[in-house]
């Protein structure tokens, strides 16, 4: 009785939090919704974070290398001889003889010179560290560039498809009235017939725009990281209040996170140049060991250690150090003519979206009038349609116009939002912080 009381209670406070629950799916979502849920989200951003993740652990090993080295040593053999595991220590302390052999020993390895290949991968894994954070932010960058035209296209879509039901409302009530002028013999069939012709024509236009939308969807949910379908209406409206500054062109293009990233993937291949350089030079290290060495049964343990400095200089290699200079060398001159190509090609794309921008201004401004006519010309025509001073064709036509017109009007709205997001893009300026 009193676990059925207890599951009671339970209920009923946990009923109300449940009915305050829903699926992403069912809510309404903003363009600031589907941003950030794309930058929670999307594999493109958690790939890039975990590049950036493994650039910095690079970076952290790459300091530690710099460091002292303690490494603790132990082995056991087996032997088919006796052999000696302890040397003569002088002619009257001979070798210990053991056909088993125990020994462990901490050793450690100081790095005096390198001649700046240590320091010199320091640079390179900090440098890389930089360059994975540049292209996350290039990523995110081009991440919310994405769901911003994907998002305004399905905007576009939402007027369109209001548009298309306002048609087909329209020529709805046409048939209508055309059904009654032919019955009462005052039109001829055939006015019917191009009514429902255009109808018809009017409905595949809304189906069309139907399905699209769907595309449009799945494609939004696809740059969210969400399965398809958890999207289902997104609030907004499209306007033209947006402008851009074309003034600095130049000087943002150089603070684009990729052409960052390309300008510091520059300074790495001249650091791996002067590493490859550095192997030319002598290496220096001390080391030290300690440890016990002992033979069958732990039998005859003795104290064992030595402590030294180790010199290494390479003489000959068959060209191979001068093979790997000579292949970093190429490498850098093929990152700086990256840069530059990167750079014109960012140009390019911001006098691109700047063209695209002027004529998508000049396109909204025509369609708008456009709009307007076209509106004024179906009034008029509908009301000489009425009156008897005008034909059905004649409103067909008007209509026909006003849908093609109304379609232009998103159409140019759309692209005058999308040439400013893709001059953002352009120039990186795009808002991350939302």
């Amino acid at each position: 009785m009193r676990g059925f009381f207890g599951l009671t209670v339970l209920m009923i406070f946990c009923i109300p939090l449940l009915s305050g629950v829903s699926t992403a799916g069912d809510k309404t979502l903003t363009l600031k919704d589907c941003i950030d849920t794309a930058l929670k989200q999307s594999p493109l951003v958690k790939s890039s974070d975990f590049e950036l993740e493994a650039s910095k652990q690079a970076a952290r090993g790459a300091k530690g290398a710099m460091f002292p080295r303690l490494d603790l040593n132990a082995s056991y053999f087996k032997e088919n001889r006796d052999v000696p595991y302890i040397p003569a220590q002088s002619l009257t302390i001979p070798p210990k003889f053991s056909d088993q052999v125990y020994s462990w020993s901490v050793i450690l390895s100081v790095p005096v010179y390198e001649g700046g290949r240590l320091s010199g991968q320091v640079r390179v894994s900090g440098l890389e560290k930089a360059i994975q954070s540049s292209k996350r932010a290039f990523t995110v960058q081009d991440l919310i560039a994405n769901v911003m035209n994907t998002f305004n296209k399905l905007l576009q879509l939402k007027e369109l498809r209001q548009a298309n039901i306002y048609s087909v409302d329209a020529l709805e009530r046409q048939r209508e009235n055309a059904e009654l002028l032919v019955k009462a013999g005052r039109a001829a069939n055939v006015e019917l017939l191009r009514v429902e012709v255009q109808l018809a024509a009017e409905k595949q236009n809304l189906v069309k725009t139907e399905e699209t939308i769907n595309r449009t969807r799945d494609a939004l949910a696809f740059l969210m990281g969400v399965e398809e379908g958890q999207v289902k209406a997104i609030s907004g409206s499209l306007t033209k209040k947006e402008s851009v500054n074309a003034e600095d062109v130049d000087k943002l293009i150089k603070s684009r996170p990729d052409v960052v990233a390309t300008r510091k993937k520059v300074e790495q291949e001249k650091a791996r140049v002067d590493i490859a350089s550095g192997k030319r030079y002598p290496s220096l290290a001390l080391v030290s060991d300690y440890g016990n060495r002992a033979g069958a049964g732990l039998s005859g343990r003795e104290e064992v250690w030595e402590a030294g400095a180790v010199v290494s200089v390479n003489i000959f290699d068959a060209g191979i150090i001068s093979s790997e200079i000579a292949r970093e060398r190429a490498l850098y001159s093929k990152s700086k003519a990256d840069l530059r190509l990167l750079e014109l090609r960012a140009r390019l794309e911001a006098s691109d979206a700047l063209s695209l921008l002027r004529e998508a201004e000049n396109r909204f401004n025509l369609a708008d009038k456009a709009l307007a006519q076209s509106e004024e010309t179906l009034r008029i025509e509908e009301l000489k349609y009425k009156t008897g001073a005008g034909t059905i064709t004649d409103v067909l036509l008007s209509q026909s116009a006003m849908s093609l017109a109304q379609a232009n009007y998103y159409q140019a709205l759309y692209d005058y939002n999308a040439a400013i997001t893709e001059f953002k893009r352009a120039t990186g300026t795009i808002e991350v912080e939302r």
